[in-house]
């Protein structure tokens, strides 16, 4: 297959063409009548290169472990987000994905509920207000209806019985030795009864003290319950809004958190393609970042070249034509485009640029990695 020959190439065919017709000039040869035309030709740059596809990665893992399964082989083609590779370990964290989603449904419905049962909070809150008003009544009642005996005045409830208790105690103390007499004994007979008198004192105010003990109570719960209410007229209380969202904030990263690490121990497939090379077997160890396989798309393939030099680069310009032909194709030429230049010379020995090469069809044997030929036509 013939391909546009270069720039030299020429130069040296027109210098070989004037020669000739030098030498082949006579006395006999008739006189040269027209002028011959100026030899045509396109300027153009050479270089070798190397097709690839357009998208492929090198897929590493994001966790170590131990490979369980391998479930696809070189050469397959795969569908995005296809399993590829699976880690031991997954049982373990799929329960853990379980009992955070379990969490995350109860507190999404803790949450709700205090909104959707707000109308019944509020009505139990009213009645809560009118039975701590019943017992503040009620309270009251038997507070404002007791009545303290003359013994007792000057004292406040609290003291009555404080005060009481000491008669008491020193009641008993003076009836305790006498406490096994005969009940004919005169003695024993006036201590008991002092005692007696002592406990009656100390029972009344017991019961003064514990009267007003139950309207502070009620009162207390009163003040509770109405604050309650308050709060609860305007919809759900605050605090218990605020607790249940950080329930369900908390569930919800517990979640993401379970599926991160369920999803590490997975490779799927980013895009969808062809699997060029696996790396790795079942039972061994994975380290974090090492690469498993290599995907790519091998229905997009272009040429990138490898030699191409800074003298050349320097003529060339995105959108130039290009003929390609290859080397394991020798019967194959397709058209192209130079798409893209690169910035900066590749690594390696020499100065050269990689170019980027769009085939304006992809013949049907070509392969990633062959070897092309490409002839860039540029302008002087």
């Amino acid at each position: 297959m013939w391909r546009k020959i270069s720039v030299l190439t020429k130069s040296v065919i027109v210098i070989l063409a004037i020669a000739m017709l030098a030498g082949c000039s006579g006395s006999e040869q008739a006189p040269v009548e027209e002028t011959p035309e100026a030899f045509d030709f396109t300027p153009i740059v050479s270089a070798t290169g190397v097709v690839t596809p357009e998208t492929w990665s090198t897929i590493s893992i994001k966790t170590a472990g131990i490979i369980e399964e391998v479930l696809a082989e070189e050469g397959d083609l795969v569908e995005v987000d296809q399993l590829l590779i699976q880690l031991k370990g997954d049982e373990d964290i799929q329960a853990l994905v379980t009992a955070a989603r379990l969490e995350l449904i109860s507190a999404q419905q803790a949450l709700d509920a205090l909104y959707d049962n707000a109308d019944i909070y509020l009505a139990n809150s009213f009645r809560a207000v009118n039975e701590a008003n019943n017992e503040v009544r009620d309270a009251r009642y038997q507070l404002d209806n007791f009545i303290v005996s003359t013994r007792l005045s000057g004292y406040s409830a609290l003291q009555a019985v404080e005060e009481t208790r000491k008669k008491l105690d020193a009641a008993q103390a003076e009836y305790e030795p006498f406490k096994y007499k005969s009940e004919l004994n005169k003695t024993r007979e006036d201590l008991k009864e002092k005692l007696d008198d002592a406990q009656a004192e100390y029972d009344e105010a017991v019961r003064w003290l514990t009267y007003e003990l139950r309207v502070q109570e009620a009162e207390a719960r009163l003040k509770k319950a109405l604050e309650d209410y308050e709060v609860l007229k305007d919809g759900p209380d605050p605090d218990d809004i605020a607790l249940a969202e950080a329930r369900l904030a908390n569930a919800q990263a517990s979640v993401a958190s379970a599926e991160a690490k369920l999803a590490d121990l997975q490779v799927k497939a980013l895009f969808a393609g062809t699997i060029g090379d696996i790396y790795v077997r079942v039972g061994e160890w994975v380290s974090p970042g090492q690469p498993i396989l290599v995907l790519a798309d091998l229905s997009r393939l272009r040429v990138e070249t490898t030699d191409l030099n800074e003298i050349d680069v320097a003529r060339v310009r995105v959108g130039d034509p290009v003929d390609v032909t290859f080397d394991a194709l020798p019967d194959v030429a397709v058209g192209g485009k130079v798409r893209m230049i690169a910035p900066k010379a590749s690594e390696g020995s020499g100065v050269n640029y990689t170019v980027i090469i769009d085939l304006d069809e992809i013949p049907e044997a070509l392969k990633w990695g062959m070897t092309a030929f490409v002839d860039i036509e540029v302008s002087d």
